[in-house]
């Protein structure tokens, strides 16, 4: 891990120094995550979040093809509400490829249908992203239905996905952009959603062993 920690951010390095004008942007974005990682490996939180960030960080780190622009970089990486992971992931879902810095003037025109290809099959990614997010975050609750309950609007994409996505893409799947929206914005209180959990399963807890306590008692 330690080994790993420290080739990306040898590759963070890397693409500082020798970043162009065309690349300077995906470059912040690589910094502002590597940053977040090192805080996330300082907490030893290794968890749901840790796991996208490295998901992202590979494919930026990977190539310089990947450029957004720079009214998104500043929305991410400053965002006072949430992670830029998390920030990254919404934007991703929601602009798809707006989100992109499609100039190719100073892209070598041999290289430019490589360069859309390759932004075309990382857009791709991004709905598989957002559903290994949510189950990993779901793994983390006390209960199995908790993060549902609490994020009624995860359970249209759960049955979407569960009928649909053979006959669908999962790019048409994820379609409903106020649905994602909602869904963000609810997961900014995500601490408070686990919290509640613990509560809840505590309580059912306790009434389980009652229950038990009850039926012990009425066999003496």
């Amino acid at each position: 891990m330690r080994s790993y920690y420290l080739t990306v951010l040898l590759a963070t390095v890397s693409a500082f120094f020798s970043s162009t004008e065309i690349y300077g942007a995906p470059n912040q974005l690589l910094q502002c995550l590597a940053k977040e990682e090192s805080q996330l490996h300082k907490e030893k939180a290794q968890g749901v979040l840790y796991r996208l960030n490295q998901d992202f960080i590979n494919e930026l780190a990977s190539s310089n093809d990947i450029n957004l622009k720079n009214v998104y970089i500043s929305e991410i990486c400053h965002s006072k509400t949430t992670s830029p992971t998390i920030a990254l992931l919404h934007l991703l879902l929601i602009k798809e490829s707006e989100i992109y810095d499609l100039t190719l003037s100073e892209v070598d025109p041999a290289m430019r249908a490589f360069k859309m290809n390759y932004i075309n099959e990382f857009q791709k990614q991004v709905p598989h992203f957002f559903i290994q997010f949510l189950s990993g975050l779901q793994a983390e609750m006390a209960t199995p239905d908790c993060l549902a309950k609490a994020i009624p609007e995860l359970n249209y994409f759960n049955e979407r996905l569960k009928y649909l996505e053979e006959e669908m893409s999962t790019h048409e799947v994820m379609k409903d952009k106020t649905k994602i929206d909602i869904i963000f914005s609810k997961l900014k209180d995500l601490s408070s959603i686990k919290a509640n959990c613990s509560l809840q399963a505590s309580r059912e807890l306790r009434k389980l062993k009652s229950k038990m306590k009850k039926k012990e008692d009425s066999k003496l």
